[in-house]
């Protein structure tokens, strides 16, 4: 752990690690006992930590929101069926419900899940295009077949 004074926290820490050392800056400042010149000091690097929390979660934040192309181009799990991609998208979502998760996890859980449920959307979406394409409702552009018939 750093000394009290010093002026910001080391740039490869962890969020959960600048969280956990915030605490316990936050814990010594309510003490009373606490010298005015020490107190000065925690506040600075309370800041500081604050203000890394605050970076590391809007990197989270725009890592989420960034689509990452799929490296295996719909890949491995194209010709799974629905059942086990649901599947596994519950397991995502278990996953992510565990309170001690490192954020780097959860963001990874995330697009994860976000994946699955894209290839559950898909596979549903093409369910029901085959199933009206056999009941001779449109045809695979989605035209009206009688619409489309001569008179």
């Amino acid at each position: 752990m750093s000394e009290p004074g010093d002026p910001a926290p080391p740039p490869e820490a962890t969020f959960e690690s600048l969280e956990a050392e915030l605490e316990q800056v936050t814990r010594r400042l309510e003490d009373a006992s606490v010298p005015l010149e020490e107190r000065l000091q925690l506040h600075a690097r309370a800041l500081a930590m604050h203000q890394r929390l605050e970076a590391l979660v809007e990197a989270a934040r725009k890592a989420a929101a960034e689509p990452r192309p799929d490296p295996a181009g719909g890949g491995e799990d194209a010709a799974e069926p629905y059942e086990k991609v649901r599947d596994r998208l519950a397991a995502v979502v278990n996953a992510l419900e565990a309170d001690d998760l490192p954020l780097a996890r959860v963001i990874e859980l995330h697009r994860e899940a976000q994946r699955l449920a894209a290839r559950c959307e898909a596979i549903l979406d093409g369910a029901q295009e085959a199933i009206q394409r056999a009941a001779g409702g449109t045809d695979a552009g989605g035209t009206d077949r009688e619409a489309d018939a001569p008179v």
